[in-house]
């Protein structure tokens, strides 16, 4: 079954194959020039147009960084601006879905087994793709401060995500794809970057709905901020000048990294969120929301109802940790310097409740994960109609609850956390999320009537 397909475009002829089950595939698609060499911490260049014939069989190198996972199936390089896509039939004109994988700005690439775009091209006419991008100290460092040839680096990651939703306007009409009806969807990193995607004016016209599972531009970073990490990193590194590290190797860069990510602890987790420096990106993300800059753009919102207890899988002894260092682990209080300390704010929410570590951790949630997708939704709501979802289905650890991440087993319909998602479940969500790409509505035949989201009724829809 492994049928050829060639797809012209005007960057190449992309070969790419059939799968046994009917998927098309086309894999490891570049959409900027390889950022090495002289382009190591610049914006993202785009291609030259070219005759060529391409192999589209292979997926691309995931983005340098620190893997995790035991079973991890991916090269790693510099060079790592690719884009994969599935399609099914012979269809034109079809809604386009575009996922942005998560990990904290720091860990994540596109063909990882639980961002499979097969499942949801075989049971929905959509053509789907995934995007990496660059992460960590090669995608959101921010040397600015160390020489302003580099003032970008604090968020070059979101400029490649930007650059490949050009490549896809552009190109994936090719594909069988309606350019004019792009979705882009994420799950927490994802998510973040889906909302800051939509207030850049260099983005307007790319895509004209979100999904956002999990995050919102209320988590980000600040100059101040990050100018201290790049700061760190320097000295972990040897190096005394961007020169000295334009000259070093990749290997020797993840290794500074290795050292700056064991000298930070559990508090790297914030270090790499984007920097908004009013320049690329606004100061003050949540007020540009507010203020209508994601005009034009339909919205699909929302979070798991115990998002901070994802953390567990890493150490047990995480809820403990949070509630102990809390200042430094909420992406909100880092953030907001001139907020009343933890403890006030937390006693303030408890009223007349008892303080337990579980009130203590649905405080932490509240205020860290699901306040930000409501305001987002109400902001939005201004605008363009915006819709909200509260994700309670529990994982099978009984200790994890509604997690973070845990949606998206029933995104995808693939095993994670959940070894097997509840088919009604997945197809209620996927067939959700399709109703809501293809017409900005997500009423379907298993969720008929999902009312519009407005700060007067605060409707939201429970996905369990």
């Amino acid at each position: 079954m492994n049928e050829n397909l060639k797809i012209k475009t005007r960057y190449g002829t992309f070969n790419g194959f059939v799968d046994e089950r009917g998927v098309k595939s086309w894999v490891g698609i570049p959409y900027a020039q390889p950022p090495v060499g002289k382009l190591r911490w610049q914006a993202p260049q785009p291609l030259q147009p070219s005759d060529k014939t391409f192999d589209a069989k292979k997926f691309g190198a995931a983005a340098i960084q620190i893997e995790e996972d035991p079973e991890w199936d991916s090269t790693q390089s510099e060079d790592c601006l690719t884009l994969n896509i599935w399609a099914r039939g012979e269809k034109k004109n079809l809604p386009v879905m575009v996922f942005i994988y998560g990990g904290a700005f720091i860990g994540g690439y596109a063909h990882e087994p639980i961002y499979t775009g097969t499942d949801f091209v075989l049971s929905h006419d959509v053509i789907m793709i995934t995007l990496n991008y660059r992460l960590n100290v090669f995608g959101f460092m921010n040397f600015a401060a160390v020489d302003s040839n580099f003032e970008d680096s604090g968020y070059l990651g979101t400029k490649d995500q930007l650059m490949a939703l050009k490549w896809i306007h552009e190109n994936i009409a090719a594909f069988g794809g309606n350019p004019d009806n792009i979705t882009i969807f994420g799950e927490s990193a994802g998510s973040v970057s889906c909302v800051f995607l939509s207030l850049l004016a260099d983005a307007k016209g790319l895509f004209n709905k979100v999904i956002g599972q999990s995050g919102s531009v209320n988590i980000y970073n600040t100059p101040e901020k990050t100018a201290k990490l790049a700061e760190m990193f320097m000295d972990l590194s040897g190096a005394k000048t961007m020169g000295d590290l334009m000259k070093k190797s990749s290997a020797e860069l993840k290794d500074a990294y290795a050292k700056l990510i064991d000298r930070r602890g559990v508090a790297a987790l914030m270090d790499y969120l984007p920097t908004c420096d009013g320049k690329f990106l606004p100061l003050n993300p949540f007020k540009a929301l507010k203020d209508g800059a994601a005009r034009g753009i339909k919205i699909l919102t929302g979070n798991t109802a115990d998002e901070w207890r994802a953390f567990l899988l890493a150490d047990e002894n995480f809820l403990e940790m949070l509630r102990n260092d809390y200042a430094n682990l909420s992406p909100i209080l880092a953030i907001n310097q001139d907020a009343p300390p933890p403890q006030e704010i937390y006693k303030a929410w408890l009223k007349d409740l008892p303080d337990t570590e579980e009130n203590f951790v649905d405080f932490a949630n509240n205020l860290d994960w699901r306040i930000g997708q409501e305001l987002t939704t109400e902001y939005q709501s201004q605008f363009e109609d915006a819709y909200l979802y509260l994700f309670t289905e529990q994982a099978p650890d009984k200790n994890l609850r509604s997690c973070h991440a845990l949606d998206l087993p029933y995104t995808f319909n693939v095993p994670y956390i959940e070894p097997n998602p509840a088919q009604n479940l997945v197809k209620a969500i996927q067939t959700s999320w399709v109703a809501f790409a293809t017409t900005g509505n997500p009423d379907n035949e298993l969720i008929p009537h999902w009312e519009k989201y407005s700060a007067d009724n605060r409707q939201t829809m429970e996905l369990n």
